[in-house]
C-alpha cells in the first residue's frame, strides 16, 4: 500500500484533491488507519485516478464523472456523452470568439476616437425608390454569426427564387434600413423588431406579394432624399462595416449636419449575390438636414 503522499506524487494529484475525491466517493482509500487516520492507496487505483483527471480535462463535472464511473457506461454511451460535451464546448468557443471580436472592435473604436480617420464621404441627392418592403425581425441567436449567415442565406434564396419565377419584378436595387438614433450591428441583441427593414427595388407594375419563406412583402414608395452623406464600403468584415457606419454618423455631426434617425445600406453586391461579406459592395447613406 502507498501512503497518501506517495500516491499523490505518483498520480500528480494534490493531497487536498484526493481528500475531496474521497468525500465525493470518486476515489476512496483502500485503508484508513483507525488510530492515525492516515489514508493508504494502492497502485491499482492509478488507472482510476488517471481516468478521473482525463475526464475532468475534457470539461466534465465531477458529478458527471462520478455517474460515469459508477454506471460503467458502454462505449456508445461514452461516445454520446462526449459528443454532448463537445457541442457545449463549441458553443463556449463561439461565444468567446464573439466576445473577443467585440473587444477588438471596441479597441478600434477607442483608437478612432483619438485619431479620426479620413473618410471619402460624398454628399449627394438620392432618387426616389419603389420597393417591396419587409422586416426580417430579431435574429434568433445573438452570439452565433454562423446562424445569422444561414438565416441571411434563407432570405436571399427566397428572394432569388421569387425573382426567377417572375413573382418579384426586381430592378436590381436592394437596401437595408436600420432605424434608431444609435447604430447597432445587424446581429445585436438590442436590435428590436421592426428596426431592420429590407427594401427590394421593383418596377411600377409590381403589387404586394407573399413570398414563401418570407411572408407578406408590401409596396413602399421611398421619397427622394435631397441631401445624404454617402460612403462606399467594400472588402470589409461585418464589424468593419458597423465601424464605418458609426464613423459616417460621427462625420455627419462633426461637419455640422443633423443626421436622420436611420441609416440606409444599398447593396450593389450583397446577400442576393454572395454570402461572403468581404465581397459585399455597400453604399452607406445617412440623409441629413443641411441646415443643421
Amino acid at each position: 500500500m502507498l501512503k497518501i503522499g506517495e500516491f499523490s506524487r505518483l498520480s500528480q494529484v494534490t493531497i487536498k484533491t484526493l481528500h475531496h475525491y474521497d468525500e465525493l466517493g470518486l476515489l476512496k482509500p483502500v485503508h484508513i488507519d483507525p488510530i492515525t487516520n492516515y489514508r493508504f492507496y494502492d497502485v491499482e487505483q492509478l488507472p482510476r485516478i488517471h481516468r478521473i483527471m482525463a475526464l475532468k480535462e475534457m470539461g466534465l463535472s465531477l458529478e458527471q464523472i462520478g455517474t460515469m464511473l459508477e454506471n460503467d457506461p458502454s462505449t456508445e454511451e461514452m461516445r454520446g456523452m462526449l459528443r454532448m460535451q463537445q457541442a457545449q464546448i463549441q458553443q463556449q468557443v463561439n461565444a468567446a470568439e464573439r466576445q473577443l471580436a467585440m473587444v477588438e472592435f471596441r479597441l478600434q473604436m477607442i483608437e478612432a476616437e483619438s485619431n479620426f480617420p479620413e473618410l471619402d464621404v460624398v454628399m449627394k441627392r438620392v432618387e426616389p425608390l419603389r420597393a417591396l418592403s419587409f422586416f426580417p425581425g430579431p435574429h434568433p441567436n445573438q452570439l452565433d454569426w454562423k446562424e445569422d449567415v444561414e438565416r441571411m442565406a434563407r432570405v436571399a434564396n427566397a428572394l432569388n427564387k421569387a425573382v426567377a419565377a417572375g413573382v418579384i419584378q426586381h430592378t436590381g436595387i436592394n437596401i437595408d434600413i436600420f432605424y434608431g438614433e444609435t447604430i447597432l450591428p445587424v446581429d445585436s441583441p438590442e436590435l428590436r423588431e421592426r428596426e431592420h427593414e429590407i427594401l427590394v427595388g421593383v418596377t411600377d407594375a409590381q403589387k404586394d406579394v407573399t413570398v414563401e419563406g418570407i411572408g407578406l412583402m408590401q409596396i413602399k414608395e421611398e421619397p427622394v432624399v435631397e441631401n445624404a452623406a454617402t460612403l462606399m464600403i467594400a472588402n470589409s468584415s461585418p464589424f468593419e462595416v458597423y465601424e464605418k457606419l458609426v464613423l459616417l454618423r460621427r462625420w455627419v455631426v462633426a461637419h455640422g449636419y443633423k443626421p436622420a434617425p436611420f441609416v440606409r445600406q444599398v447593396a450593389y453586391r450583397g446577400p442576393m449575390h454572395t454570402l461572403n461579406f468581404k465581397e459585399f459592395i455597400i453604399e452607406a447613406q445617412i440623409p441629413v438636414d443641411a441646415d443643421g
